[in-house]
C-alpha cells in the first residue's frame, strides 16, 4: 500500500493561488508599500518551499499510482521553484516580468495537463480536476500582461481564485477521506508490520 500525501500540497497550492489572486487584485496598492510587498514575499516563499519539497519527492520517488506522479509532482516542483525564487525577487522590489513568463509557460503545461486528466479519466472527478488545472493555467498565461492591463490583472486574479477554490475543495475532500479505514486508516509503517 502506498501513502498518498497529496493533501498537504493540494491545500498549499490553494493557499498559494489565493495569495496570487489577492496579489493581482491589489498589485497597484502593493507597489507603493514596501511592507505589504515584503509580507507577500514571505508568504509566497513559505508556500513555494512546501510545493517544491513535496513536488520533488513525488517526481524523484513516484509514490503515487502511475501517471499521477507526473500530473501532480511535476507542476508542484516547477511552481515551487518559481515561488521560492520569486519571493526574494518580490522582497527586493525586482521586476517580475521574466518570472511571470516562466509562470505562463507552466500555465500552458497546466492547460495540457487539464486535457490529459480528462482524456485519461484521472481522479475521482476528472471534470473538476481538469477545471482546477485549466483555471490556474489560463490565469498564469494571462498574468504577464498585468502591468499593461488592469483587465488582464483582474481576469487572471479571478481565474487564480477559482482554481484556488477547486484546489481547496480537492484538498479538504482528501482530508475527509484519507484518514478513513477504507483509505489509509489501517496503514502501519513497514517496520511495524511484522509485529502484528
Amino acid at each position: 500500500m502506498f501513502v498518498n500525501y497529496l493533501t498537504l500540497p493540494l491545500v498549499t497550492a490553494a493557499a498559494a493561488l489565493t495569495l496570487g489572486a489577492v496579489y493581482l487584485f491589489r498589485a497597484p496598492d502593493l507597489g507603493a508599500s514596501e511592507g505589504r510587498r515584503r509580507s507577500f514575499a514571505w508568504a509566497f516563499g513559505a508556500s513555494g518551499l512546501i510545493l517544491l519539497i513535496t513536488g520533488l519527492h513525488i517526481v524523484l520517488t513516484w509514490p503515487l499510482p502511475g501517471g499521477y506522479n507526473i500530473v501532480f509532482g511535476e507542476p508542484l516542483a516547477y511552481f515551487g521553484v518559481l515561488l521560492v525564487v520569486g519571493a526574494p525577487a518580490l522582497w527586493l522590489g525586482e521586476r517580475l516580468g521574466p518570472l511571470l513568463l516562466l509562470g505562463a509557460l507552466g500555465g500552458i503545461t497546466n492547460l495540457v495537463l487539464a486535457w490529459v486528466i480528462l482524456r485519461h479519466g484521472m481522479t475521482q472527478n476528472p471534470a473538476l480536476a481538469a477545471a482546477m488545472y485549466g483555471a490556474s493555467g489560463l490565469g498564469l498565461v494571462i498574468a504577464p500582461a498585468m502591468d499593461r492591463s488592469a483587465l488582464a490583472r483582474r481576469v487572471a486574479g479571478a481565474l487564480l481564485a477559482a482554481s484556488a477554490a477547486l484546489f481547496a475543495l480537492f484538498g479538504y475532500a482528501a482530508y475527509m477521506k484519507h484518514p478513513g479505514l477504507d483509505a489509509f486508516g489501517k496503514w502501519v509503517p513497514i517496520e511495524m508490520r511484522s509485529r502484528r
